[in-house]
């Protein structure tokens, strides 16, 4: 019997949370497991790395099923990828010579054009609601020390 993959995008997810459940269980063998009245630092990574495998192989498993939804993986697109991770790291960059709201704006801006519905009106809207609860979150309610502005604490 040949096993069918029917389901590409559940098959290589399970996959992956089946490597990522192994490998956090693996890491925390390093550490003493203790009880469950007496935990020690191993117990709730192993316990979460087996749930996961565990999650992981269940996924895998329904998407060769044969009720599970035919879908391959589609190409992936660079474009909003890059446009998306750098933009971030250009916020990191421009955070402390620009200040939070000059960065953030250009956050806004950077991962607005990835997408293939850009507008203008609502990246407009998008920078104005952002920008206001990070300064709301992060320098009004947190006090965080961050620039505001260029050469403003």
């Amino acid at each position: 019997m040949k096993l069918k993959i029917r389901n590409q995008p559940d098959f290589f997810s399970g996959l992956f949370f089946i490597v990522l459940g192994v490998a956090f269980s693996w890491m925390a063998t390093g550490y003493s497991l203790g009880t469950a009245a007496k935990m020690g630092p191993a117990y709730f990574p192993l316990l979460l790395g087996g749930l996961l495998a565990v999650l992981g192989c269940v996924i895998a498993a329904q998407s060769v099923t044969k009720h599970a939804d035919e879908k391959k993986i589609e190409p992936m697109v660079l474009r909003p990828f890059v446009l998306v991770l750098g933009s971030v790291a250009l916020f990191g960059a421009l955070l402390v010579p620009l200040g939070l709201i000059l960065a953030s704006l250009v956050l806004v801006v950077a991962s607005a054009i990835a997408s293939h519905e850009f507008g203008w009106k609502y990246t407009i809207l998008s920078v104005i609601v952002l920008t206001g609860a990070c300064y709301l979150i992060f320098i009004y309610g947190l006090q965080l020390p961050l620039p505001v502005w260029p050469g403003v604490r």
